[in-house]
């Protein structure tokens, strides 16, 4: 394997970043929209977001929504430590707000942007397998007919599955940069097999165990997620190839 240069090896790091959304199943966003969609229709609500917490923890950003104000809501962040969503991100527990107007953690400045305040609020947290809170999901004006613990079951149960293509879209993300990454530090191939040795060891925090069930899982999912599975396991090897 050829020593890449600086300058080379600054582009493969860059594409490995890119590389994870590149090889994604599908858009993130659109299928979080969707799942907003039909949420919203569920419930009979007026607006239904879904709110992503930054990488570092310390924001909530909307990155797909359906019904009144939708629009306006998408990208706006909000501090965890504000507004009912975040603190159903922070105590990682669902809540029912049957007057928005009485509940102090209503954050009706954020509601006014949108042109819409809602009256009441279903919002469950988006928890991973591994118990970490990775957004949230709000109902606004849901039409539940008094019966709000039932609503807020099913919000839950729909949260375990958007969760998962929340963790999906992220797992994909990894792979990305951890294989091109390895591929760009490296300068031959007793280098290259290092860092992957590295990656696969027992401080990889599951990254390749990850991976390998993200693709288990999506192989599963039919004949044409099953080709893309391999499509996608191809264009890496392909890759590999042609650097040695």
């Amino acid at each position: 394997m050829t020593t890449p240069s600086p300058e080379l090896a600054a582009l493969l790091v860059r594409i490995g970043d890119l590389a994870g959304t590149a090889a994604r199943p599908t858009s993130a966003r659109a299928e979080l929209g969707r799942a907003a969609a039909s949420v919203r229709h569920l419930l009979d609500a007026a607006a239904c977001s879904v709110g992503l917490v930054e990488p570092d923890g310390s924001a909530l950003r909307f990155v797909a929504a359906d019904g009144v104000g939708s629009a306006a809501i998408l990208d706006v962040t909000l501090p965890i430590s504000r507004g009912i969503a975040g603190w159903v991100v922070m105590s990682g527990e669902g809540i029912a707000v049957g007057d928005v107007q009485r509940d102090s953690r209503f954050a009706r400045d954020v509601a006014e942007a949108t042109q819409f305040v809602p009256s009441s609020i279903l919002a469950v947290p988006l928890i991973d397998e591994q118990g970490a809170v990775l957004g949230v999901i709000e109902v606004l004006d849901p039409q539940v007919g008094g019966d709000t613990a039932h609503a807020l079951d099913i919000l839950g149960t729909v949260g375990d599955q958007v969760a998962s293509i929340v963790r999906l879209t992220q797992v994909y993300d990894g792979l990305g940069a951890a294989l091109l990454r390895a591929l760009a530090e490296s300068g031959d191939d007793e280098a290259f097999g290092a860092v992957l040795r590295e990656l696969s060891g027992p401080d990889d925090d599951g990254r390749l165990a990850a991976l390998a069930a993200a693709f288990h899982d999506l192989a599963g999912q039919g004949p044409r997620a099953a080709q893309l599975a391999q499509r996608v396991l191809e264009e890496i090897a392909a890759f590999t190839r042609s650097r040695r």
